[in-house]
């Protein structure tokens, strides 16, 4: 195979060969964006890095000073639909941004798996500079991200956010905008008072928490005659979500709405469904989710509040390098967008 050399990457990255030489050979300062753009040019040729350049560019992302990232990912379960499609999206985004010779490390786990968030957040922290989490807003996972942030790691919380624990950033929906939103659905596309259910993940997720508490306030503000039921629980599963909801309509015949801004919503669409009275009941839901066309056009599913994965995946990949640029910054908090979707837009 062909050797790559300094003009090859000069070529690619459209800059000349003395910078080339300068940031491959550490013989001066360029700009980081020049940086970049030679380092993500030699990766696509097949450079192989000197092992001094790889020493000195993991110095620079542990300082801070703009280098490559080293990225950690935790997330809930790949089997939900949702977490497998955002871990493509954002591999697929923040890959040009790794360290030479590093991919984004994924790490999987149930909802209910505290200690072994906690644990992976410990173990992955001893060689990412930056690491996205979601998880319950529990002690032993704040605990550890303080440990973590101490080394130098910028910690953001994805999604869901955690009560102050040193971490860097939140990135995720305004879930009081997300709430508000699906009551001012039912209010004025619901048809007649009557009885609300909602299902949700867990009470330690703040997003999910904050939606229910959202939800709950614009529809008592508008005096709507809504009686909102107490919430369930889905645990983040499609088989506990189709738990939930066949017994929430079992034990509520006259039940009209079920707002469901959880994962596992998968389960609640099927139960809905099977029970014969997706007719009756308005479901509004967060997605995306598997299957959702199908739901929308069959009328199962009403209304989905759908986060835009590839505008999220950007999202975290600017607040990272947001974060590894600066030695000291402040809280970064983005918010993502989202879009209403029906049958008639899906």
């Amino acid at each position: 195979m062909k050797k790559t050399t300094l003009t090859d990457i000069a070529r690619e990255a459209g800059v000349g060969v003395a910078t080339v030489d300068r940031v491959l050979n550490r013989r001066a300062p360029v700009r980081a964006e020049t940086e970049n753009r030679v380092v993500q040019a030699a990766t696509r040729l097949g450079y192989r890095f000197s092992p001094e350049f790889l020493a000195d560019a993991a110095a620079d992302s542990t300082s801070g000073s703009g280098g490559a990232l080293r990225i950690g990912v935790i997330l809930l379960s790949r089997d939900y639909s949702f977490y497998d499609t955002f871990a493509r999206s954002l591999e697929k985004q923040a890959s040009p941004h790794c360290q030479p010779g590093t991919r984004v490390e994924f790490v999987f786990h149930d909802i209910h798996a505290v200690e072994a968030a906690a644990a992976s957040i410990d173990e992955m922290s001893n060689r990412v500079n930056t690491l996205v989490l979601i998880a319950l807003d529990n002690a032993l996972v704040r605990r550890a991200v303080q440990k973590a942030a101490k080394k130098g790691v910028k910690v953001f919380t994805l999604l869901s956010d955690l009560s102050p624990c040193d971490h860097t950033g939140y990135i995720g929906l305004d879930n009081r905008k997300a709430g508000r939103t699906a009551a001012w659905i039912v209010q004025r596309l619901s048809g007649p008072p009557g009885k609300v259910g909602v299902i949700i993940g867990d009470n330690r997720f703040l997003c999910q928490e904050t939606c229910e508490i959202s939800f709950r306030s614009y529809l008592r503000e508008h005096a709507t005659g809504h009686t909102v039921l107490e919430p369930v629980t889905s645990f983040e599963n499609v088989e506990q979500g189709y738990h939930a909801t066949t017994q929430l309509i079992q034990s509520h015949p006259d039940l009209s709405v079920i707002y469901a801004p959880c994962g596992g919503v998968e389960g609640v669409v099927n139960a809905l469904r099977d029970s014969g009275k997706k007719d009756e009941i308005t479901l509004i839901c967060h997605g995306p989710l598997q299957d959702a066309q199908l739901a929308l056009i069959d009328g199962t599913l009403d209304i989905m509040v759908s986060h835009r994965l590839e505008e999220l995946a950007g999202s975290v990949v600017e607040a990272m390098l947001q974060a590894n640029s600066e030695a000291h910054g402040n809280f970064i908090s983005l918010h993502s967008s989202f879009e209403l979707i029906t049958k008639e837009n899906v």
